[in-house]
């Protein structure tokens, strides 16, 4: 393919025009990295034609091939062709900066005002709406890619190995949970899809990695969070990040829930509803998740230093990818074994956001003192179908998810 032809002609771009372009993207780009897809292909190839809608394409094609926050990596992408090393960084600073503003600020808020009534009213309201959103994530990728019986039997047993680490599930049959790093699971079922059609292919990749997987998983150790840590923790996510933007939520979970205690369920799902509620892309959370790991209600800046390495880790990753290889991605899906593997990968994500939704639902929806919150779980199933069967916006979806919660509280139920 000859890449000088008028296919992959893009246009040049004066910096501030790039980063203007982009961060008024960042604070209109409600409704995840679909709605920020659409919104750049709308303004930018066909109103104003920076680049050609099969150039647009093929770069969407690529951004799926490779770990990393979808929409950001395309803003990446433009930026990188439009202005060279700066363009990107002027238009991945446009694009992330409002959102990571937006959710640090809420996550100030909530730290400091999480028990006023209102508050907790806008909580327990936006909680059953980003349960259905991690489900429907799920759903809508199994609906896409479980095409065999290969992967029917990768994802049940990607879903055994996550409910074998799910303290919550575990609880059910009175076991204790044998936590399953999430990273080694998808590689695994990357491979094991890989391996079952290319066997002597998939063995040489296969004991190389596994050395280089045990390292990144030492790196931080089960402390008292610190800047460091939280930083390296962000930034293997953030490298490792298939799927939707949903799929943070599962690694949040298992990481910082799970593994190390940092957050309580409780708090995650307030974190992920500041995430939701807040434009631009939803990576952004992991702001919030930094900062409220670490900041108290008596010193709210204490929690800005987390917050900002979080930050940095998630995205920094996006930037690497598309430095190094943003220039050849769209020749990959000419090798048949990178789609194979993607796929295996894919078996593993189902599995990761169907044990997130679980785990939070019996930690949420179920309380210990009171039982079943029949309100709540109520609302998640109307918010699913509202989302699957009426396509409805997730951002109505959450102002609406606000609004029965303050009544919720308003009425004592």
């Amino acid at each position: 393919m000859v890449m000088h032809d008028d296919t992959y002609h893009v246009k040049q771009i004066p910096l501030p025009e790039l980063l203007r372009t982009f961060f008024v993207f960042g604070v209109i780009g409600y409704g995840g990295p679909a709605a920020h897809l659409a919104l750049m292909e709308r303004e930018l190839v066909n109103r104003r034609q920076w680049l050609t809608r099969q150039h647009f394409l093929d770069l969407l094609a690529a951004v799926n091939l490779v770990p990393g926050p979808n929409s950001t990596e395309m803003a990446l992408h433009i930026g990188l062709l439009s202005g060279g090393f700066p363009g990107m960084l002027a238009a991945g600073a446009g694009f992330i900066l409002p959102a990571v503003f937006f959710s640090v600020l809420l996550a100030m808020i909530y730290v400091a005002a999480g028990s006023v009534p209102a508050v907790h009213g806008v909580l327990i309201g936006v909680q059953p709406v980003i349960l259905a959103l991690i489900l429907s994530a799920g759903y809508r990728l199994a609906a896409k890619v479980i095409d065999s019986t290969l992967m029917r039997l990768l994802t049940l047993i990607a879903l055994v190995l996550v409910a074998f680490s799910s303290a919550p599930i575990m609880r059910l049959f009175g076991q204790q949970a044998i936590f399953v790093p999430e990273l080694p699971l998808i590689l695994a079922t990357g491979f094991a899809y890989v391996l079952i059609n290319r066997p002597q292919f998939a063995a040489s990749l296969i004991l190389p990695i596994l050395p280089t997987i045990e390292t990144g998983f030492r790196l931080a150790e089960r402390l008292v969070p610190s800047v460091i840590e939280i930083f390296l923790r962000f930034v293997l996510i953030g490298g490792t990040l298939f799927g939707s933007g949903y799929v943070l939520a599962s690694y949040l979970q298992r990481t910082f829930v799970d593994e190390l205690g940092w957050l309580t369920s409780r708090q995650l799902l307030d974190v992920l509803a500041i995430g939701q509620s807040t434009p631009g892309p939803v990576l952004s959370t992991s702001s919030a998740a930094g900062y409220v790991m670490t900041a108290s209600p008596d010193n709210l800046l204490s929690g800005i230093p987390a917050a900002v390495a979080a930050t940095i880790g998630v995205f920094l990753p996006a930037f690497i990818v598309v430095l190094l290889i943003g220039r050849l991605i769209p020749y990959l899906r000419r090798y048949p074994v990178t789609l194979e593997f993607l796929k295996g990968v894919n078996a593993g994500v189902i599995a990761l956001l169907v044990g997130t939704f679980a785990n939070l639902a019996l930690t949420t929806l179920v309380a210990a003192d009171v039982g079943v919150d029949w309100i709540a779980l109520i609302t998640t199933a109307l918010a699913f179908i509202a989302l699957e069967r009426f396509k409805l916006s997730p951002v109505l979806l959450t102002i609406i998810g606000v609004i029965v919660g303050i009544i919720r509280v308003a009425v004592g139920v």
